[in-house]
């Protein structure tokens, strides 16, 4: 056999052998991207791009011309799981580099996850043109913790990431403004007798700012101050200067009035579904601009049903499309789900990326189920429920549980903070939503209705009201102390009341 014969047949052996390998071994399979394929010996890079076609005889051209630990097969090997953990390493070395969703920080130079969206415990300083050393070790380690990321959910891209980092820092800066001026100015330390922050803009009490002590003032409310200044603040503006020239009929702005109006209407329950055990009313009282709020109820199974209630942050023809959206979405997959704060979860990341940064959605779903005399819900930073039972001990009290509008962050903090709650019934329980527009009614002087009256009001009636009786009492309550001032926002109040047996179960 000649020389170059018995070369050609050695490199025919080699070439046999490296595709066995490849065939039977994963570690001689591992690419970084779908793309690179690692050497097993040296685990560097061996073949870029890798085709399967020609595969064979490109690793063998890397293991004799560039691999220093080869050694035609005797050499030390990676295993397969550190040379994953190599082209993991490397895809996010990459990434960090050159894809703009992974290069995204605020303003503290927090790195934000791509996949959950949330600023993360790395820190970096993200500089367009300049080269900097990305964080890979402290970006690995959030991955490796990361729900969002171990769940596969697909990442956001890199202009969708870098609005939400815009308006976080936006945020960030209204609350430090906030801060100064809680420093320097004492309008901006107002509160009520419950210790809710009244805004200096708009001069109202804000419930989800809570300045009861001074821990709270200086360390939450600045934060909660700048969503209501940047989110709610507008809505309780005065209104403008009526127009030197009335508008005509049938101009656009009254057009979706009453567009806005007709969808409303449709979207009303024809009817309460009727379960064993159980008595349900709604009473909606809505203002003449078409505010946001909205109502609902689901039959399940015959022994099932869900209803919710729900606000939408602005009125009239967007506020009603915004509602249908939301009750299409929630319908949707409460057929699917029996679990309220799944429910939640799946309609916040249907909604979110249609909703611009100043609209959010808060909403409370919740399931009873009359074989087992339960009810289960959970809430999207909507007003806490009330639990009723002249016989319980309180016989009144908010049922607290987590959880924050739809629509101000797709998945990640949103599905961290959601809890559901489930109550074993008792006879007589009664299970009260509401929306803000029954609190925050007010009087002639400027106060509000408040919650406090609101409990009271609910304790009054000792529990003997049929649930459609006990709403026109809250309502007609609130109007009393309204004392003729108009009605600013929609009124809702859905009363349930479950006349049959105690769970089997211990609440």
């Amino acid at each position: 056999m000649g020389k170059s014969e018995s070369v050609d047949a050695r490199t025919w052996a080699l070439l046999q052998a490296i595709q066995q390998r490849t065939a039977r071994d994963p570690s001689w399979r591992v690419l970084v991207h779908g793309r690179d394929w690692l050497c097993p010996f040296c685990g560097e890079v061996g073949v870029s791009p890798y085709h399967e076609s020609r595969g064979p005889k490109e690793i063998l051209r890397h293991l004799a011309q560039s691999c220093a630990h080869w050694g035609e097969d005797r050499g030390t090997r990676f295993s397969f799981a550190e040379l994953q953990a190599k082209a993991r390493r490397l895809e996010a070395e990459e990434l960090l580099r050159s894809d703009p969703a992974w290069r995204q920080a605020d303003r503290l130079g927090r790195w934000y996850c791509p996949y959950c969206v949330e600023p993360t415990t790395v820190f970096w300083h993200v500089e367009e043109g300049v080269t900097t050393t990305p964080p890979v070790e402290p970006v690995l380690g959030h991955l490796d913790a990361c729900p969002a990321c171990q769940g596969r959910r697909k990442p956001r891209s890199g202009e969708a990431l870098a609005l939400i980092v815009a308006e976080a820092d936006r945020m960030g800066t209204l609350a430090e403004q906030a801060r100064r001026k809680i420093e320097a100015d004492p309008a901006w330390r107002q509160s009520t007798a419950d210790g809710k922050w009244i805004c200096p803009e708009c001069r109202r009490p804000v419930p989800e700012v809570d300045v009861s002590t001074d821990l709270l003032l200086v360390s939450v409310a600045p934060g909660r101050m700048a969503q209501h200044l940047a989110l709610r603040c507008g809505k309780a503006s005065e209104p403008s200067a009526p127009s030197a020239e009335p508008k005509a009929a049938g101009e656009p702005s009254q057009r979706n009035l009453e567009r806005a109006r007709e969808i409303v209407e449709k979207m009303l329950p024809a009817e309460v579904p009727r379960i064993e055990g159980c008595d349900m009313y709604c009473l909606y009282r809505p203002t003449e601009s078409v505010g946001g709020d909205f109502y609902d109820y689901l039959r399940l199974s015959s022994g099932e049903v869900a209803f919710l209630m729900g606000d939408v942050s602005g009125h009239g023809l967007e506020a009603a499309l915004i509602m249908t959206m939301v009750k299409k979405s929630l319908k949707l997959h409460a057929q699917h789900h029996r679990s309220p704060a799944e429910v939640l979860r799946r309609t916040n990341l249907d909604i979110t990326t249609d909703l611009d940064a100043r609209t959010f959605v808060s909403a409370s779903y919740a399931l009873i189920d009359a074989r087992t005399a339960t009810l289960t819900f959970a809430r999207a930073g909507h007003n806490y429920p009330i639990l009723f039972n002249p016989r319980r001990s309180p016989p009144v009290r908010q049922l607290e549980t987590k959880g924050m509008a739809l629509g101000m962050y797709r998945g990640g903090l949103f599905d961290k903070i959601i809890r559901e709650m489930e109550i074993a019934l008792r006879p007589g329980d009664v299970f009260l939503l509401y929306t803000d527009g029954l609190t925050e009614a007010r009087n002639r002087a400027n106060e509000s209705y408040g919650l406090e009256r609101l409990e009271a009001a609910i304790a009054c009636t000792h529990g003997d009201l049929s649930s459609q009786a006990l709403a026109g009492v809250l309502f007609d309550d609130a109007r009393r102390f309204a004392d003729g001032a108009p009605q600013d926002d929609d009124i809702a109040i859905l009363c349930l009341t479950w006349q049959g047996a105690g769970a089997s179960k211990a609440e």
